[in-house]
């Protein structure tokens, strides 16, 4: 979830960009987390949970383009990734057709929600991910003696991103 803080963090990120020798600056933070439950013949095989949260930068200095990231997201650090970033950024070859899109074609907002996040996935508890992965194991397993192992899954998550 993209909280206050991180948007005004953002936001000071892109700021700071751009009082800093860049003409301009695109951003992106993003944080996402995701499971898996993988079984072989059945049985667990392997558990994994994971989250990250990062932010990326895409900078456009004197004509010259630079892409930049870190899961440092911490105002001092990112003021040495921004400085940096500007400096390295100087060093590349112009590219006049690395620009940011004209701002009349960005997204302003007020349309209605898509409606893309299922909440039943904060419902399903691990027993309940595990057990859809073991069925669609049993669905195969000693049906056909030609197949002699079965690996099946259920993997989930979710990511937001400001940008």
């Amino acid at each position: 979830m993209i909280t206050n803080d991180n948007k005004n963090l953002a936001q000071w990120a892109m700021e700071y960009a751009l009082k800093n020798g860049c003409q301009a600056a695109k951003l992106v933070l993003y944080t996402n987390s995701n499971s898996s439950f993988e079984l072989r013949d059945g049985k667990m095989d392997r558990l994994q949970q994971a989250s990250e949260n990062g932010l990326g930068l895409n900078l456009y200095v004197d004509g010259s383009f630079g892409s930049f990231s870190t899961n440092r997201l911490d105002k001092k650090e990112l003021e040495t990734l921004i400085r940096s970033g500007v400096e390295s950024t100087r060093y590349l070859a112009v590219d006049e057709s690395r620009i940011l899109a004209d701002p009349e074609r960005y997204y302003k907002g007020d349309k209605p929600d898509l409606q893309l996040f299922d909440k039943k996935l904060y419902e399903a508890n691990p027993d309940d991910k595990v057990e859809i992965a073991r069925a669609a194991a049993e669905e195969v397993l000693g049906k056909d003696e030609r197949v002699i192992s079965v690996d099946s899954s259920y993997r989930d998550g979710e990511g937001s991103s400001y940008r």
